[in-house]
């Protein structure tokens, strides 16, 4: 006999599981945490696709780029966590759109200035706003003491991967 839920209190359906969550020998939240990573790059790829003609290489080194006055591809990949092929490759094909240019850098000639121009900051501008309810509407649920809490503990395990990262 199935259980009723008790005068005034309305039954709450459990949440549903969801594919790959729990997993023999993976059950860790940093697991779980590059799980979500991949859904929200999955989400971001076909958003992206739906509002503009950007890849998500290409957008990391556009949001990157428009806010400063310049930055080399070393410098961008470490802004956006990502390798330096990474962001030259998405450099050539916005430099090709007309969203970036690049300058002669007077202090490492063979590291060129990347520059956002008119039409990329004009993208950026269409773009962010965007971008940003995207992610407002992941953690809409969140109270602005769990965005938080949560923002400091990816804070502490963003710290501790760079410390692995840099021992290696």
């Amino acid at each position: 006999m199935a259980e009723r839920a008790p005068a005034g209190v309305t039954a709450q359906a459990a949440p549903p599981e969801l594919a790959g969550w729990t997993y023999p020998g993976l059950d860790y939240s940093t697991f779980r945490l590059v799980l979500v990573a991949k859904a929200i790059d999955r989400l971001t790829l076909r958003k992206l696709a739906e509002t503009c003609s950007l890849t998500i290489a290409e957008w990391r080194v556009l949001s990157r780029l428009a806010p400063i006055e310049g930055a080399t591809v070393g410098q961008i990949a470490e802004m956006a966590w990502v390798d330096r092929a990474e962001v030259s490759r998405a450099a050539v094909s916005l430099e090709a759109r007309g969203m970036t240019s690049r300058h002669v850098n007077p202090h490492d000639g063979r590291s060129p200035i990347l520059f956002c121009t008119a039409a990329g900051r004009e993208e950026y501008a269409r773009v962010l706003p965007l971008r940003a309810a995207f992610h407002e509407k992941l953690a809409d649920d969140l109270t602005a003491e769990e965005r938080a809490t949560f923002d400091g503990l990816l804070m502490r395990i963003a710290q501790r991967v760079a410390g692995i990262a840099g021992e290696g």
